[in-house]
């Protein structure tokens, strides 16, 4: 029982320095402008980048300062627990985004607070932490156009320092003014149903008709137009495809319209012309069999490339 008020006294006496060096620091915090640059949201699209947390501090005692780095929501606001934060376009639209302290994106956790030791060298210190950013919007929904969040004052960016863990109390000061910004341009995705004109009986006394749709996504106001190809098995044009089984041939049209009248083909004059509206637009295309041809037993394929230019 005669030991207790030394250790008592000891573990005062550790508190007492441990604060002194703490008042002794002063600590400032910048965090460099996040800019992704013009970015893509089709669907896979990955649109990642990176910034930079600048931590001084001068006039320390001791080997390590604890410091405590937050980041808020940001202008554009945030979901809750600020996952995820938001860019916003002139109108007020959203752009989703993170801010992680991971490198990985596949690894959850935003940044919120994270807490680091810097080493001490020579009465000062100084450290640089990355932040990495990364695009969750994946959708043609989305807008063209400039996106931005400016971080400003302490609720949205801070530092605290001289603690040993986040939550504790400390000295806050606030970071200076950084923005977060992109340009999403102009994207478009498409798929296509197959076309199957089915079990025919030979020689072909009538025209066998058949259809398939390709369905075009592109961002809002975007001008696109929609090609076909000639098609593996060759032909003479649009109308005149070939479909093999071996060295045998099938001819075969695609068109625009359903009275097979208008070809679709590869040129300006016979693609089919849009804008895009931020969702799905669907397209028939029209197949023909023309009449008349023999047609040897067996399967007859070919492929036609879909292409969206915009």
């Amino acid at each position: 029982m005669t030991y207790s008020p030394l250790k008592t006294l000891a573990l005062l006496i550790g508190l007492l320095i441990q604060t002194t060096h703490v008042e002794a620091a002063t600590c400032s915090a910048s965090i460099s402008d996040i800019n992704f640059g013009s970015i893509s949201v089709r669907a896979g699209a990955v649109n990642e980048t990176s910034g930079t947390v600048n931590v001084t501090c001068s006039g320390v005692v001791g080997a390590l300062i604890g410091i405590c780095i937050r980041i808020g929501p940001g202008g554009g606001g945030a979901a809750p627990s600020n996952s995820p934060r938001y860019m916003r376009n002139s109108s007020g639209g959203a752009l989703n985004y993170e801010l992680r302290p991971i490198g990985n994106s596949a690894v959850n956790g935003t940044w919120n607070e994270v807490y680091v030791n810097i080493p001490v060298v020579l009465g000062s210190a100084s450290a640089n932490i990355p932040v990495y950013a990364s695009i969750t919007s994946n959708s043609v929904a989305v807008d063209t156009g400039a996106y931005t969040s400016v971080f400003s004052g302490v609720s949205d960016a801070s530092i605290t320092y001289g603690l040993l863990s986040c939550g504790l109390l400390g000295t806050e000061v606030g970071i200076p003014e950084f923005a977060v910004s992109a340009e999403v341009v102009p994207s478009c995705e498409l798929d296509v149903t197959a076309m199957d004109f089915g079990s025919l009986q030979t020689p072909i006394a009538s025209p066998v008709d058949e259809t398939a749709t390709v369905n075009v996504r592109c961002t809002n106001a975007t001008d696109y137009s929609v090609t076909l190809d000639q098609g593996l098995g060759g032909g003479t044009g649009p109308t005149d495809r070939r479909m093999k089984n071996g060295s045998y041939e099938l001819s075969y049209g695609l068109y625009r319209d359903i009275a097979r009248s208008a070809p679709w083909g590869s040129l300006a004059s016979n693609d089919v012309d849009s804008t895009g509206i931020g969702a799905n637009q669907s397209f028939t295309i029209y197949g023909r069999i023309p009449a008349g041809q023999p047609a040897y037993y067996g399967t007859y394929t070919d492929s036609v490339v879909v292409t969206v230019n915009y």
